[in-house]
């Protein structure tokens, strides 16, 4: 069963070593230990560990815990080897639970690049809606520019 439980420095070699993944640093901003040391030193953001057992599989960052309209699902990355087996849809019901229930959320919210697929399927099955697109949003390490769809989740 899935549990989450608070990141600690000890988890930072791990989580930044899922992030340095070719199929998962293309979908993220800046990574590495000192972008997870800033998290963690934040209380205004949550950094949570998603485990099975003993077992890590991914992780998830919440912010904007102080701001009363809504919270940002900032990141969440499944470790590669925990991939397609559902990891991913129980640890963002996990996620949003602990934002709603816990953290008093009236909504969530996050951004993901227009052309990742793979999350905006799981984010769409799993009730968030497009709110806008923000074009040419980011530039790309190759010079290009993309799109950033802003989706947000209501509880039911």
């Amino acid at each position: 069963m899935l549990m989450v439980r608070s990141a600690a420095p000890d988890d930072l070699h791990d989580l930044t070593g899922w992030e340095s993944e070719p199929d998962t640093s293309r979908w993220l901003g800046e990574t590495g230990p000192a972008w997870h040391a800033r998290v963690l030193a934040d209380p205004d953001q949550e950094h949570v560990i998603a485990v099975d057992g003993e077992t890590l599989v991914g992780f998830a960052v919440l912010a904007g815990l102080r701001r009363s309209e809504g919270i940002e699902l900032r990141r969440m990355v499944v470790a590669p080897t925990h991939r397609g087996a559902g990891q991913g849809r129980a640890l963002l019901q996990t996620v949003l639970d602990r934002a709603y229930q816990h953290h008093g959320a009236q909504t969530v919210w996050l951004d993901v690049k227009r052309h990742n697929r793979r999350a905006r399927s799981l984010y769409e099955t799993s009730g968030f809606v497009v709110r806008e697109t923000l074009r040419n949003a980011i530039v790309e390490p190759d010079g290009t520019a993309s799109d950033l769809v802003i989706m947000v989740h209501q509880p039911h």
